[in-house]
């Protein structure tokens, strides 16, 4: 029997367990290591390990009595470094070394390659704590990040100087290295390109274009993933921007998102990784592609060298995941009967019960989330009006907290 170490208990990473029965029939033992006892994958493990997975140490060291022969993460940033430290330490196989996740996945050392290489972004500046305070002439707005946060945190649009050092103090908080980035924002559509690296060939599986939560103008709050992007974006320039990353970090073998903004004939990157999207975006893949980018994704870490084939499934999908207002979230009530019903493709949960819900801020505010697909974009937006409507998330009142005012278009 093997045993297998998986990073982290989000949703994303229950459909990794479920993928790693399926592969080893069965015959495996799945641990999970997070820092919270309250993740929605723990029933979905074999044991529980509660150690944060950002700390190496601790995590080798549970690796090592253990006695694995894997360990993985999907969907996600952070645990990454871990994951190839732990693998390079104990010799077990991994697809990037902890070199590659920080070219991938440290914006510093991102932003640096890209400029050597060629590939357009915005103009940025580093600083740390010791800054002077003197910017170059740069022009508002512009994006505040920490350079190796996840999940969109300490990331902030600023539109004048005086709301500057406010930003940079939330964006300090959430580096881990204590390293900020500064760069100048640039206007268009956001488009997110999910690929696949084949050998060495960047295959296209989806484009979408990210909505984000309006009221939140100083952040990112993406609500919905929209296909087919509402831009007149060109396919091929897209592909050869993210050939060229993939040349530039020597990828091969590995999922690859890529973020830009693109606007006429204008694209600029601004970050990408070696990792599927997170949110379900695996599902959207698979949806909008034919491609099943998790079962790929345990084949080419157990060391199997996938074909893909993406073709065209729907001509309409909209993701859309739920926020609520503060509170004390129960449960969701309504996907079952709207899955059934056809009005949805299928479902997400990403919150257990009793867990406290703050604000609207970042993907980690989530309660839930849903697709939909169609012919046409007449009917994608009337299923969504259908499931916003029939949708209800509990607090622990009773009370229906769901944000239903976001899906609502704006006269």
């Amino acid at each position: 029997m093997k045993k297998v170490m998986i990073l982290a208990g989000g949703n994303d990473q229950i459909a990794l367990m479920e993928e790693i029965r399926r592969y080893f029939k069965g015959d495996v033992e799945i641990l999970l290591v997070d820092m919270s006892d309250k993740v929605r994958a723990i029933p979905f493990a074999d044991r529980f390990l509660k150690i944060s997975t950002m700390d190496k140490a601790a995590v080798l060291a549970a690796a090592r009595e253990e006695k694995i022969d894997y360990i993985l993460t999907a969907c996600g940033d952070q645990p990454l470094s871990t994951m190839a430290y732990v693998a390079t330490e104990m010799g077990l196989p991994t697809y990037l070394t902890e070199q590659d996740v920080r070219d991938l996945t440290n914006k510093r050392f991102m932003k640096d390659k890209m400029v050597q290489s060629g590939i357009p972004t915005a103009r940025h500046i580093y600083i740390d704590k010791n800054w002077d305070g003197k910017l170059p002439e740069f022009e508002y707005p512009l994006v505040v990040k920490p350079v190796d946060s996840n999940g969109s945190k300490g990331v902030k649009k600023v539109f004048a100087p005086a709301d500057l050092e406010k930003s940079l103090k939330e964006a300090f908080q959430y580096s881990l290295s204590g390293d900020v980035i500064i760069e100048e924002f640039k206007q268009g559509e956001e488009l997110s390109v999910d690929l696949y690296v084949e050998g060495t060939k960047a295959k296209l599986l989806s484009i979408t274009a990210s909505k984000k939560i309006q009221e939140n103008k100083d952040s990112f709050t993406i609500i919905q993933s929209y296909y087919p992007a509402p831009t007149d974006y060109k396919e091929e320039r897209v592909l050869e921007i993210c050939q060229k990353i993939a040349d530039a970090w020597h990828l091969h073998d590995t999922p690859l998102l890529v973020q830009m903004i693109q606007k006429g004939d204008s694209y600029n990157v601004l970050e990408f990784s070696a990792r599927m999207g997170g949110g379900s975006k695996y599902r959207l893949i698979q949806v909008l592609s034919g491609v099943d980018i998790m079962k790929v994704y345990v084949e080419m870490v157990m060391g199997e060298k996938p074909h893909v084939e993406p073709k065209k499934q729907y001509n309409n999908a909209i993701m859309s995941y739920i926020y609520c207002s503060p509170g004390i979230y129960k449960s969701v009530e309504g996907l079952n009967v709207l899955k059934e019903k056809g009005v949805i493709l299928d479902y997400f949960i990403y919150r257990g019960p009793d867990s406290v819900i703050e604000k609207s801020n970042t993907s980690s505010d989530r309660a839930a989330g849903f697709l939909v697909v169609g012919d046409s974009q007449e009917e994608v937006e009337k299923k969504l009006a259908e499931a916003n409507a029939a949708l209800r998330v509990l607090n622990d009142k009773g009370e229906d907290f769901m944000r239903h005012d976001l899906f609502i278009k704006k006269a």
